[in-house]
């Protein structure tokens, strides 16, 4: 699971976590160290949370080579040129 990538990035600790979800700290430590797995609604939370799919959260990966390669293509432009990128892409 992705969670401790998630969380490094945005900043938070493993309480603050805990906290916005009504676990405990230890709950979020065992989640990291995979020793328990959060139940679905906790997936959920977690998913929306950080803004990303249950998937990508659980770290599973398309079946599709090409749509991965897109993801990662998409993750690397910045925010700003994302638009530009788009219009380039509707005109091929």
């Amino acid at each position: 699971m992705r969670l401790r990538e998630l969380r490094n990035k945005s900043g938070l600790t493993q309480n603050e976590i805990a906290s916005k979800l009504s676990v405990s700290g230890q709950t979020i430590l065992n989640w990291e160290n995979e020793i328990y797995e959060p139940k679905i609604n906790q997936l959920i939370q977690l998913a929306d949370l950080f803004n990303v799919s249950i998937d990508y959260l659980v770290g599973r990966k398309s079946n599709d080579k090409r749509v991965d390669d897109m993801c990662k293509e998409l993750e690397a432009i910045p925010k700003e040129d994302f638009i530009d990128f788009i219009r380039k892409e509707l005109l091929k």
